[in-house]
């Protein structure tokens, strides 16, 4: 089984300008022709003139395969073009050094491959590290990626986090509107002057006698952003020992992609898709008060 895919000509045109209006980029669009994929009538093209009416139907080439690796995904949402799943802590979002084809888009990868695909090419549109539990958003093949690609991801995928920080925040909402930069170990992030442009709007939702639960919203989608963020207020996440965030019984910090929406560009359909918030996150706030317990407004 390949991912196929069939656009018809509304005026006159070319079969670049075509795909390239579907979201079909100049790379993939050379891919498509050195592959003899764009089929016009029944006999493989390249650019030519189309006239209304024309159909144009290509498969996208299957030359850069992803891994497959065996392991469970907890899916929350599927369709013909994207994965949305629950995932769990302690999983990299990608391969890396340490784990090379263990991860969650291997992992994908492999669920493609059981579903009856051949050479499969996945990509983690919403990436978290590797500690943090929640929501991503996967797309199963090329021309998906493409197609937020060039929307721009953060403007049209809208992520939501759940976080227990340190300490008990006072006021109820707030903005985190600081720079942030790589720190000289390569591994931190920090406040910068000089660094990428970072914005984190926050809510609290629960407060605990010493610690708070918030609900993030991230404006731009830098490396650690939430919790380097939090820590700069002087609430580290729980279990965030990275930017000094007390120690949590099972290691990890407290943090949880837990809502992601966006518009899908190939319907047009809003995909709306929630994770479970964990039972830890509500018994880390530990016993409330009456004062305390009051969810803010």
């Amino acid at each position: 089984m390949e991912f196929t895919f069939r656009v018809t000509a509304t005026a006159a045109t070319t079969t670049k300008r075509l795909l390239d209006r579907f979201g079909v980029s100049h790379r993939l669009f050379k891919r498509l022709v050195t592959a003899h994929a764009i089929i016009v009538g029944d006999r493989p093209v390249g650019n030519i003139p189309l006239v209304t009416g024309d159909q144009v139907t290509f498969t996208l080439p299957t030359d850069k395969p992803v891994a497959p690796a065996p392991g469970q995904l907890d899916v929350l949402y599927e369709d013909a073009n994207w994965l949305v799943v629950n995932k769990p802590a302690n999983c990299a979002s990608v391969p890396g050094p340490s784990h090379p084809g263990a991860s969650l888009l291997n992992m994908a990868a492999g669920y493609l491959v059981q579903q009856g695909y051949g050479a499969v090419q996945p990509a983690i549109i919403t990436r978290l590290d590797r500690d943090t539990m929640g929501v991503v958003l996967i797309a199963k093949h090329p021309l998906a990626q493409a197609r937020l690609d060039r929307a721009g991801v953060d403007q049209v995928v809208h992520k939501e986090y759940l976080a227990v920080v340190d300490g008990v925040l006072i006021q109820n909402w707030g903005r985190v509107e600081v720079p942030l930069g790589r720190a000289d170990d390569g591994i931190h992030r920090r406040v910068d002057v000089d660094g990428q442009y970072a914005r984190t709007d926050y809510r609290v939702v629960r407060r605990g006698q010493r610690a708070t639960m918030v609900r993030c919203v991230l404006r731009t989608g830098r490396t650690h952003q939430i919790r380097v963020h939090m820590a700069y207020l002087g609430h580290p996440l729980v279990g965030d020992a990275l930017y000094g965030g007390s120690a949590r019984a099972h290691g990890g910090q407290m943090l949880l992609a837990q809502r992601l929406t966006f518009t899908d560009p190939f319907t047009r359909q809003h995909i709306d898709v929630q994770a479970p918030v964990p039972d830890s996150f509500n018994r880390r706030l530990g016993q409330m008060t009456s004062s305390s317990s009051r969810q803010a407004t």
